[in-house]
């Protein structure tokens, strides 16, 4: 009998381990799904903006920044020997815009940028755009006309000296990108761009994201029309380093939260739905200069 009773308590104890087992699964099996239909946020660079804000300065008391605009000497003086490519180019993630009236998503990817050998103010790019599962080659050119240094009265300056940044600059221009022709549905880009920029002493020159500028600390920011080489007919497009920075002035309450964004449910159908991911749709097949 005492046998019986123990070959019971074992296999009680087997059943209730594995049972415990099936609801640790079940549970993980069901954080997973939760995890992967949950929106993950996108972080954006509002947050290290407040952090370069100096402690003396309130939100409300934000002052405006001071654009200092270069001569013609001035610019050349700081373009011809300072290749600007490697910020402009899109590394690992798309860039993120709004296209048409109705705002839908759009993505451009630059693969590839190169300075002009002979005009410090013109750079070659190739790259490609995606537009409702739709991918185009686009070849074009990015050209410079204005140039101004920044003087940001709200930065703390120590965290900014640590940093190692020497100055910080502000620059416009326009931007041309023609797709492929032969493609069903293709036209022009055109429009302008305005890009930020800072120098520093021991590293490579980079974007600067950390103060309000006419692009509203999103990067590079290009703003212009889409013409259809078929019809004539034009579409607005814009899409930035950081969409994020300005995308509610575009359209009201897209983006919820300053730092970690999810965005509105409402806009989700205009191609937003996914905006997450990271799929590297260009990487199929690359375009040649």
């Amino acid at each position: 009998m005492k046998k019986h009773l123990a070959q019971i308590a074992v296999f009680a104890a087997a059943f209730a381990i594995c049972l415990f087992g099936l609801m640790q699964c079940t549970q993980k099996a069901a954080q997973q799904t939760e995890k992967e239909e949950a929106p993950t946020p996108l972080t954006t660079h509002a947050e290290g903006a407040d952090t370069l804000r100096s402690e003396d300065i309130a939100e409300s008391e934000v002052k405006p920044i001071t654009l200092k605009w270069l001569p013609s000497t001035g610019m050349h003086a700081l373009l011809d020997n300072l290749d600007l490519s490697d910020i402009i180019v899109s590394h690992d993630w798309a860039e993120l815009g709004f296209y048409g009236a109705d705002r839908y998503k759009i993505e451009f990817y630059f693969a590839e940028v190169t300075k002009d050998e002979k005009d410090p103010f013109l750079y070659h790019v190739v790259g490609k755009n995606r537009h409702k599962k739709v991918v185009s080659e686009f070849k074009g050119t990015l050209r410079i006309d204005s140039l101004a240094q920044i003087t940001d009265p709200n930065l703390d300056t120590e965290e900014v000296s640590d940093m190692g940044v020497q100055r910080m600059y502000s620059a416009g221009g326009s931007f041309t990108l023609a797709e492929d022709s032969l493609s069903k549905y293709s036209g022009r880009f055109t429009g302008r761009l305005k890009m930020d920029f800072a120098s520093y002493d021991k590293a490579p020159t980079e974007i600067w994201f950390f103060s309000d500028t006419p692009n509203k600390g999103s990067g590079i920011r290009y703003d212009g029309v889409w013409t259809s080489y078929k019809t004539g007919k034009s579409k607005p497009v814009i899409w930035s380093k950081d969409l994020f920075r300005f995308a509610n002035d575009i359209l009201k309450e897209f983006s919820i939260g300053e730092r970690d964004v999810e965005i509105n449910e409402k806009y989700r159908s205009l191609g937003w739905d996914n905006f997450w991911e990271n799929d590297e749709w260009w990487a199929e097949s690359k375009v040649k200069m």
